[in-house]
């Protein structure tokens, strides 16, 4: 009995430290010390997606960027590409969101429907790249699964969306471009029926609001949900250096106000102001009333920018 005992343990001990060895070769990205594990174990890779809850030796490999580590992995187990961590993230998470054009290449070569995972916060590969302003990564990912780019975050939040509260010109310039003719896309509405061009000029970023209201294809005058156009918005906020150039932008543009546009009915809502201000503007009436409260300071913003900094 005392020798089965010691047996079970010796076994359980060898099983910790294989791990443990897989684990630190992730690490390292040695090819050799993978090579030795699996020579001695043929089922390493198989234990390793069953016991691996955190991350698995792909996830490492893709965050670090070990490309010849991670093509030997996926020729032995492709479909460690599909496994998720913790936070619902793929290993073509964390390769896309630094930025590792190679390694997003192999993961895309093995399984391209990697594309299409949602992490816990609902962002797929893409949103993530976007977010990081890698606008090769961002090509690759569109040419694989071009209907990614049609995924939605809550709030009703576009790519687009995504690209321009981070300041992402040059992703959001590729994102239109690859869109083609889709006038429809490029003109989407997140919840609160903000356009891209409602969100830059709320955020007053001058070179994106110039950028989209010289695109053809970009409604200059469409209505949020306050009934609101994009004139309204940056009329509405205190007056500085680039409230001015926006609102110049946009009238070289001929984009109105909503006074002078046909009233349409709606309800008051609430948009996001420069550095993430939450306010709320009551309907507009002829003509629109003033900004009638600020109800935060953008909180909600804040603590999710909190969160993800604590994450990373």
């Amino acid at each position: 009995m005392e020798r089965k005992y010691e047996e079970r343990a010796e076994e359980e001990e060898s099983v910790v430290g294989r791990e443990r060895r897989l684990y630190e070769a992730s690490i390292t990205g040695s090819v050799n010390s993978l090579k030795q594990l699996m020579a001695k174990d043929p089922l390493t890779l198989a234990r390793a997606a069953v016991t691996c809850f955190n991350e698995t030796p792909l996830h490492v490999a893709a965050m670090l960027g070990h490309l010849d580590f991670a093509s030997y992995l996926l020729t032995h187990k492709p479909d460690m590409t599909m496994a998720l961590d913790l936070r619902g993230r793929s290993p073509l998470h964390l390769a896309s969101a630094n930025g590792y054009v190679e390694m997003v290449n192999i993961l895309l070569s093995a399984n391209p429907d990697a594309c299409l995972i949602r992490d816990e916060d609902g962002r797929t590969p893409l949103h993530l790249a976007v977010m990081k302003g890698e606008v090769e990564v961002t090509r690759m990912l569109v040419g694989a699964r071009p209907q990614v780019t049609r995924y939605k975050l809550d709030q009703g939040e576009t790519i687009l969306h995504s690209a321009v509260k981070q300041n992402r010109l040059g992703a959001l310039k590729l994102l239109v471009e690859l869109a083609g003719e889709d006038v429809e896309f490029v003109n989407s509405k997140d919840d609160y029926g903000n356009t891209v061009l409602h969100t830059a000029t709320a955020l007053k970023q001058y070179e994106t609001a110039k950028y989209l209201v010289e695109r053809p294809e970009m409604e200059v005058n469409a209505v949020n949900g306050n009934g609101f156009t994009a004139l309204d918005i940056i009329q509405h906020m205190p007056r500085d250096l680039k409230g001015m150039e926006i609102r110049e932008s946009l009238a070289k543009a001929g984009a109105l106000s909503s006074r002078n546009l046909p009233a349409l009915p709606g309800i008051g809502h609430e948009f996001m102001g420069e550095s993430g201000i939450t306010m709320v503007i009551e309907n507009p009436q002829t003509p629109p009333p003033p900004v009638a409260a600020v109800l935060t300071e953008a909180k909600a913003h804040r603590e999710m920018k909190i969160r993800e900094n604590k994450k990373d």
